[in-house]
């Protein structure tokens, strides 16, 4: 990429721009707006989780590990979409994807990733495997995995050990905090651990929020405070990552539970107006964009 690609662009994040909120739907605290756009063609790639299952690619890791990337081989004739978020269990230790890729077909390619399972490192499978019901790491988690790929870009590599360490304890720390929260105490530190142990609660309440024909995403608060938003590129592909997404939201709402308190206790309301979800996606998709050398195909 050219220094002119590298500068940061006018342009806003137009596709923000492109999508309207339906009606909310609400669980306690947890508010969910669905994302609605005009209907549009199918995508010409295979999710991770199939190309995977289809044995199109592979994911393992560098020689003898390194614990922020892994190598993605990508040996079918089409693209594959690996999401930010996606939990990759197996190998010497489960990881996060840092960011969203698309691995062109027919190349092998070095993804960014960090550690959601602090007390392993050995294998227990040569490569990294798909699962029948594929989980998203809550916002809080996928935030601070950015933090681990930013300090990995922005440090010397012989220079980025300390910075690395800290950036990957902040997300250690952050699953420690959710397992507290949820009263589970896993040998390793794992996330899918904790999934686990909540299927059940978890699953109630992604049932709570059904996905929209219409719908290309979804914008999560959590009381009055925005968790975070996901936006695809089509209706079809949102409709297969819909759970996924919100079980993400769901975790990161049970961690934050609070006891239920009537109005007439006093409590504060905190009912999110539609007004404030379209606030939000104003200023997001207004955002500046800055454009940076990336990884894989886009």
């Amino acid at each position: 990429m050219s220094e002119a690609d590298t500068t940061r662009s006018a342009r806003p994040l137009s596709r923000l721009l492109e999508v309207a909120p339906g009606a909310a739907v609400r669980r306690e605290d947890l508010t969910i707006f669905p994302l609605i756009a005009e209907p549009q063609p199918e995508l010409p790639y295979l999710l991770l989780g199939d190309a995977l299952d289809l044995g199109c690619v592979s994911i393992g890791e560098m020689g003898s590990g390194s614990v922020p990337s892994l190598v993605a081989t990508n040996s079918g004739d089409l693209d594959v979409l690996i999401l930010d978020g996606e939990q990759l269990i197996g190998a010497k230790q489960n990881r996060i994807t840092n960011r969203t890729i698309i691995l062109q077909a027919k190349t092998k390619t070095v993804i960014p990733v960090s550690c959601m399972e602090q007390g392993r490192w050995h294998h227990v499978s040569p490569e990294f495997r798909s699962r029948p019901k594929p989980r998203h790491a809550p916002p809080r988690v996928r935030r601070q995995a950015r933090e681990v790929e930013a300090a990995y870009a922005a440090t010397p590599s012989r220079a980025s050990a300390s910075v690395l360490h800290a950036a990957q304890s902040d997300v250690w720390r952050e699953i420690a905090d959710v397992g507290v929260s949820m009263g589970v105490n896993s040998d390793t530190g794992a996330m899918d651990e904790i999934y686990d142990h909540h299927s059940e609660s978890i699953d109630d309440w992604i049932a709570s929020f059904p996905c929209r024909e219409d719908q290309v995403g979804l914008l999560a608060f959590l009381g009055r405070r925005p968790l975070g938003l996901d936006v695809v590129g089509n209706q079809a592909l949102h409709a297969r990552l819909h759970e996924r997404f919100l079980g993400g939201y769901v975790m990161d709402a049970l961690a934050r539970r609070r006891p239920t308190r009537s109005k007439a206790s006093g409590a504060r309301s905190t009912e999110v107006s539609p007004a404030s979800s379209l606030r939000f996606l104003s200023v997001v998709g207004s955002a500046q964009r800055g454009e940076a050398p990336t990884v894989g195909k886009g």
